[in-house]
């Protein structure tokens, strides 16, 4: 395969090298010297490097300003820490960030409100959160959190607190009070509002998404204080074997050579190492302000780490059975570059195929894109067996403006995704031809929407095995045609009929019986009648809830003429 030249920019296409000063004048601003730093700290020629060490030194005799500009230098700080040269540069820049660190430490609350959501230390966050991770969020070593503002999204306490409340406290919830006369009733002080809260839908744990509904209708925002520098964007870090100097940013490398490389045995934990590995991932998500399921539910024993080239490393995790998703399953990851958290989201996986997502922090855009989501596929590729990528249209475009304005759509095609609508795959084959013959042509956005008609796909088998989708096609087909859409009857005849066929006896535990009554109508629509395969589906109803992975193998074999 031909080696691919990947051109970045910013959000991950095209970075724009900027003309080098030949010498730094004493006389800069902190904003022109910041700006200067910014846009030599991906390159590493030795005048650039020479450059970067002088900028720092130079911006570190000047005092740190209280505005908007210092959350880009902080940006570019965090970048030279996961990115440097060399041990030198990096420990500037570390020093710079303590300097900025003990700055915001001392400030006023109305100050350091100037920085919400930047990530600099000793400065909060807010943002919605869920259930389950505002749950978390109050027993955060290194926080502090309560309400900011509910916003009655869709109702007020109300109607959440009738439906939780004990019987005999009931009658609160029916004399017409706001939320304020309600928390002034029934809780002693403004620190206990958000636990009471939570407390409460606490109760309807054993119905997750009805609890999820109540919780987001409430709208309430949350903000996080941190008590320490531990809860930031510098200091949320693992620890990782070695740490690795650049002397390049690489843009060229064999996708396929990466992809099929073998990868290195899953690293292995102690206790603390894996619950110092659980804080930095849900974290990485607080201080960005959000959030992923596999990140908030994660499934402690669902962990693995792997160490990769270059300063990557990649972290994989899965869910419980009662958020997990029918048939597939969505395994998250978060990326690492250097120890730091640089990329987030998951694949929903099913068989040989995988649909796919992509989210790079911003302050790593500009780097190793391509070569660090061909880490993350590779990791999918070898731990799942996967042959098939898929990611759907809004990842580059669809609803998406940033991902039309950048280009994001040739940055997967680089990779090696192609439109699935075979007449969109002939235009991207004639565009990219245009780009690579022609030095200034440019894609028009007419063209880069036209693409978003179309999901994309990496093709590394033979043959594609059917999605997720395309049964539950046939399953709804089915449950139309034959059961007039009684779904009740549909569920039990199929459920009858699959252990009927299976001469199963045993009982099943409640979440094996929800694995039992999708494999039921999957078995039924698809009218598999195999004894082979209808065997492989009780195993897999068995291992579902349990072991995501072993329960991934299981669907390979069912699916493998697919190889």
């Amino acid at each position: 395969m031909l080696l691919l030249d990947f051109i970045e920019v910013k959000y991950s296409l095209i970075l724009l090298h900027l003309p080098e000063d030949k010498h730094i004048s004493m006389k800069g601003s902190f904003k022109s010297w910041s700006k200067k730093l910014h846009d030599i700290s991906n390159r590493y020629d030795k005048e650039s490097n020479e450059q970067k060490i002088s900028l720092l030194k130079a911006i570190a005799a000047k005092p740190l300003p209280l505005s908007v500009s210092l959350i880009g230098y902080f940006y570019t700080l965090l970048f030279i820490m996961s990115f440097p040269p060399d041990e030198k540069t990096r420990n500037l820049a570390i020093s710079e960030v303590e300097r900025m660190a003990a700055l915001l430490k001392k400030q006023s609350p109305a100050i350091q409100e100037r920085f919400v959501n930047s990530g600099i230390p000793f400065t909060k966050y807010r943002s919605y959160f869920s259930h389950d991770c505002a749950r978390w969020l109050l027993s955060h070593p290194d926080a502090s959190v309560h309400i900011h503002k509910i916003e009655n999204t869709m109702f007020d306490l109300n109607e959440v607190l009738k439906i939780t409340l004990a019987p005999v406290m009931r009658s609160v919830t029916t004399a017409g009070f706001s939320n304020e006369e309600i928390f002034r009733e029934l809780i002693p002080a403004k620190k206990y509002e958000l636990p009471f809260i939570v407390n409460e839908l606490s109760r309807l744990d054993e119905h997750p998404y009805i609890k999820d509904h109540y919780f987001e209708g409430l709208g309430l925002i949350t903000d996080i204080v941190p008590e320490n520098k531990t809860l930031s964007k510098a200091y949320n870090r693992i620890d990782i074997p070695s740490f690795f100097y650049h002397d390049e940013i690489l843009k060229k490398f064999d996708v396929r050579e990466l992809l099929d490389r073998k990868i290195p045995n899953a690293a292995i934990l102690s206790s603390e190492e894996k619950k110092h590995l659980i804080r930095v991932i849900k974290n990485s998500m607080l201080v960005t302000e959000r959030e992923t399921d596999p990140a908030t539910y994660l499934k402690e024993d669902s962990l693995r780490l792997y160490h990769l080239e270059r300063g990557v490393s990649v972290a994989l995790y899965g869910m419980p059975a009662d958020r997990q998703l029918p048939m597939e399953s969505y395994i998250g990851y978060t990326m690492f570059k250097n120890g730091y958290p640089a990329a987030y989201a998951g694949g929903w996986v099913f068989g040989w195929r995988s649909d796919y997502g992509l989210n790079i922090y911003d302050q790593f855009r500009g780097g190793e894109s391509a070569y660090m989501v061909a880490q993350i596929l590779r990791v999918y590729r070898q731990v799942f067996g996967v042959n098939y990528f898929l990611v759907e249209a809004s990842q580059f475009g669809l609803d998406n403006e940033e991902g039309i304005a950048t280009g994001v759509f040739w940055f997967y095609y680089k990779l090696g995704f192609r439109p699935i609508d075979p007449a969109l795959k002939k235009l991207a084959e004639s565009e990219y031809q245009k780009i690579i013959s022609r030095k200034s042509y440019r894609s028009s956005k007419k063209t880069l929407l036209k693409f978003t008609d179309s999901n994309i796909g990496f093709e590394l088998g033979k043959k594609i095995q059917p999605g997720v989708y395309d049964i539950s096609a046939r399953v709804k087909e089915m449950l139309v045609r034959k059961y007039s859409g009684n779904f009740i009857r549909a569920e039990k005849d199929c459920v009858d009929e699959f252990l009927k066929k299976t001469g199963v006896k045993s009982s099943f535990n409640k979440a094996e019986t929800e694995v039992l009554r999708e494999v039921s109508l999957w078995a039924a629509a698809m009218k598999i009648t195999d004894p082979e395969k209808l065997n492989l589906m009780l195993q897999m109803i068995k291992l579902k809830p349990t072991d995501e992975y072993q329960y991934q193998a299981k669907l390979r074999l069912f699916f493998e003429s697919y190889s």
